[in-house]
């Protein structure tokens, strides 16, 4: 059945005429022409907002860099400078390994040809002052001996090339008392003779003679009628000493003043001998009564502390020089 116009709805509806437009959605046109300029606004907000997440994310990214080497630096304990500084300062020093140089100072320190500046005599020479403006090597050479450390007393007292300090028989012997045994003894006189077999007995002259004694110093100590004294052989080396004191017999005699009671002036006496250095010493023990050539048990006892004092004046003798040469 074809629509005519003015034809009931079959629904019952109203009659639309054929002819009317058809209704539209209110707000909008079909031919209607776009909106340029939102269009353009839109477009550059979304582009500056995109510029801002990138800057942004460019931002963070930065900083994030930042913190995983702020945390590296940290975790290590070393900033990249000082393991810099730290590496070169191993490097140089053979057989020292560091966490920031272990490879390079390991194959300087195993290869036979590492650099001159790791050589154990590249770097000593290194050290090594220059020697000053106008010296020659001789005098350089001397320069850095006197610079050394100097011998101990001994070895100073063991050479006459070395002992050259005057010597004489008061300045050996300068106390005047010593105390020994619980009594004093007061020193009479010094004296020193040359042969040295001069004042000598029982053979012990032709000892000196055999070694080249010098000079026999002595010093006599008295305490009531005991009388000790106390004498050391000068020899020019310390073997000569040693070999006079392997060939040891007889004795010193004992020195007494002019007019005064010669003692022990043959053999007999009771006596001590010994070296140090290029010294002997010696003492002769006896009494200043009549005859002098008693046995007196005082002077017997006091012997070994007369002959401690001679060697510890020759010992004190070597520690002075030592510090004269310093």
């Amino acid at each position: 059945m074809t629509d005519r116009p003015g034809t009931p709805n079959p629904w019952n509806g109203p009659a639309v005429p054929r002819n009317q437009p058809p209704t539209t959605a209110p707000g909008w046109s079909p031919a209607a022409e776009p909106d340029w300029a939102a269009l353009a606004d839109r477009h550059q907000a979304e582009g500056r907002r995109r510029r801002r997440l990138m800057v942004g994310g460019g931002v963070l990214g930065t900083c994030a860099v930042g913190a995983l080497v702020a945390t590296a630096v940290l975790v290590s304990g070393h900033s990249p400078k000082k393991e810099q500084t730290v590496a070169a300062a191993h490097a140089s020093t053979p057989g020292r390994v560091s966490h920031g140089a272990a490879s390079f100072t390991a194959s300087a320190t195993q290869s036979p040809s590492a650099s001159p500046s790791n050589s154990p005599s590249r770097s000593a020479s290194a050290t090594k002052s220059p020697p000053k403006s106008g010296q020659s090597p001789a005098q350089s050479s001397a320069a850095a001996s006197r610079t050394a450390a100097p011998p101990d007393p001994l070895t100073m007292i063991s050479d006459l090339g070395t002992d050259t300090a005057p010597l004489t028989a008061s300045g050996l012997f300068p106390a005047k008392t010593r105390s020994i045994g619980g009594r004093t003894w007061t020193r009479s006189l010094t004296g020193t003779i040359t042969p040295c077999w001069k004042a000598t007995t029982g053979g012990l002259g032709n000892v000196l003679e055999a070694s080249a004694c010098r000079s026999l110093l002595r010093a006599t100590y008295v305490s009531g009628d005991s009388v000790v004294t106390v004498a050391v052989a000068v020899f020019d080396h310390k073997a000569q000493a040693d070999l006079a004191r392997q060939h040891d017999q007889g004795q010193i005699q004992g020195l007494s003043a002019g007019g005064a009671i010669s003692f022990c002036t043959s053999a007999g006496c009771a006596n001590t001998h010994a070296a140090v250095g290029r010294y002997g010493y010696f003492t002769v023990s006896g009494s200043a009564k009549a005859g002098g050539t008693a046995a007196d048990p005082i002077a017997t006892a006091a012997g070994p502390g007369l002959a401690d004092y001679a060697y510890q004046r020759l010992l004190q003798r070597g520690k002075d020089e030592v510090a004269a040469a310093r």
